[in-house]
């Protein structure tokens, strides 16, 4: 089976991109079904509609300055012709005034969203015949989680998991999603609101400002399924 061509979108977050990122990379490598291109300067890499023809999927851990108009021009339509595309927790938070980027990710941190402390809490599984989550059970995860996500533009969006963020935490008192994917032209989009990672010491008493969300198996697991599913439209990956 061929291996899958991704190109990783980083360089700038308000999380720290320079663990998240090389950890991603990793772990989609160590799977055997990716081959991974990191950009830290998407702007750029995206200037070229020729080398972006030749990816399966785009993965973005990126929230940080606008691209340029050809960069974003040509992201529009390598996805809307049937690239995949990733949306790893804080690239929800990216671009606000870009529609076409609203309407890819669906759901997004925009005024009025929050999160309350980072904590452990149950991650449920909502569609359990999706291609992603087929066979995936509940988990515990210790992660931020995303509150009052705005619906952007009516977009059409599907809820695989969702978490219940208990108010003595911080939260809403509601069922949240957790795991979200969407449809834009021919791509499709996976929308992984899970995986906090905070600057600072890794060695920290602040648990937030480890690794502890992306060492998790079941994290791992649907993440590296999600990115198979928005390149193919099926799932081998265990």
């Amino acid at each position: 089976m061929p291996k899958l061509s991704v190109l990783l979108l980083s360089g700038a977050n308000n999380h720290d991109w320079t663990r998240s990122t090389p950890y991603v990379r990793e772990l989609m490598e160590a799977s055997g079904r990716f081959t991974v291109t990191v950009t830290e300067d998407p702007s750029a890499a995206l200037e070229d509609a020729g080398a972006l023809a030749g990816y399966d999927l785009i993965f973005s851990d990126y929230n940080g300055p606008e691209w340029s108009a050809s960069a974003r021009a040509n992201f529009e339509a390598a996805v809307a012709g049937g690239t995949g595309l990733v949306i790893l927790h804080a690239a929800d938070n990216a671009f606000p005034g870009w529609v076409e980027y609203e309407k890819m990710v669906g759901l997004l941190w925009r005024e009025g969203t929050g999160h309350g402390e980072f904590h452990q809490f149950l991650v449920r599984i909502v569609d359990r015949e999706h291609p992603i989550t087929r066979g995936v059970e509940d988990f515990l995860q210790w992660d931020e989680l995303y509150h009052r996500l705005v619906h952007m533009h009516g977009v059409p969006y599907h809820v695989l998991a969702s978490a219940y963020a208990a108010p003595e935490k911080g939260g809403t008192g509601n069922d949240e999603p957790m795991m979200v994917v969407t449809q834009y032209g021919k791509g499709r989009v996976f929308h992984m609101v899970l995986g906090h990672v905070w600057q600072g010491d890794p060695n920290g008493e602040y648990k937030g400002a480890s690794m502890i969300a992306f060492e998790n198996p079941p994290f791992q697991q649907t993440l590296l399924r999600g990115c198979e599913w928005v390149a193919t439209g099926e799932v081998t990956l265990p």
